[in-house]
């Protein structure tokens, strides 16, 4: 779960719906010959599902103790973690083993700077390790193969994100990645360079409007995830 506050409200975005966008972006992604790419498909369907091991927790979201609040995917526990990133890796491994292997692989990238491999944490990477090396041989691709697959996942994950989080994206200064200089102006999303198919791109996301004031528990927090609100978000270039 996405958990933002601004002063006019507190909202929450799944974070299925984050990865939704995310693939979105890719499907009418134009640039580094992205149309072209042989594996574009399986890379567009990695990017939409690379968070689907978040679809059970975030059907019934654990209550932060300190906000009162459904739990910001940045606070969930090691364990929590643990069970996210082995559940949404192992989801497609007989069937669409491309697919798993993308996922096992970023679950592995994200995790391996920030923490050490010591506890539950070694028992995670060398999991997703040993899978990821069984995927990457049957499939008989190299590292360099599966980098170049990734960036593009990984890439798209980030502009979602960054949009989703940041309500103020570049207020100050564009941020930057890859790069890309990007910013937020309302419900407008800027690129500079601009990467897409054509302009003024419309997109809805789903997304939860919260009550500040918290929840009692799990249950209290479901009358607020019956039906979400879909917010457009229109993607156009960005003039310096």
């Amino acid at each position: 779960m996405i958990v933002t506050k601004t002063r006019e409200e507190v909202i929450a975005i799944k974070q299925e719906d984050h990865a939704a966008f995310a693939a979105f972006l890719l499907e009418r992604w134009s640039d580094h010959g992205f149309k072209h790419d042989e594996r574009r498909e399986a890379i567009i369907r990695a990017t939409s599902e690379h968070d689907n091991g978040w679809g059970e927790f975030d059907a019934a979201p654990r209550i932060d103790n300190k906000t009162r609040l459904p739990v910001n995917f940045k606070r969930v526990t090691p364990e929590e973690t643990n069970e996210i990133w082995m559940r949404g890796s192992q989801r497609f491994v007989k069937e669409e083993p491309y697919v798993a292997m993308l996922i096992t692989h970023h679950a592995y990238a994200l995790h391996e700077s920030a923490h050490k491999r010591s506890g539950i944490w070694n028992d995670f990477f060398v999991t997703l390790a040993r899978q990821r090396a069984f995927l990457r041989d049957a499939l008989g691709l190299t590292h360099n193969d599966i980098e170049h697959s990734y960036s593009f996942l990984r890439m798209a994950d980030w502009f979602s994100l960054k949009y989703c989080s940041e309500p103020k994206l570049g207020a100050n200064r564009p941020d930057q990645y890859a790069g890309y200089k990007v910013m937020r102006d309302d419900n407008t999303f800027r690129f500079r360079p601009y990467p897409f198919i054509d302009h003024n791109i419309g997109y809805e996301l789903p997304v939860y409007v919260l009550d500040r004031n918290g929840y009692k528990s799990r249950e209290d927090v479901q009358k607020d995830f019956q039906v979400p609100e879909m917010r457009e978000i229109i993607l156009n270039p960005l003039e310096l």
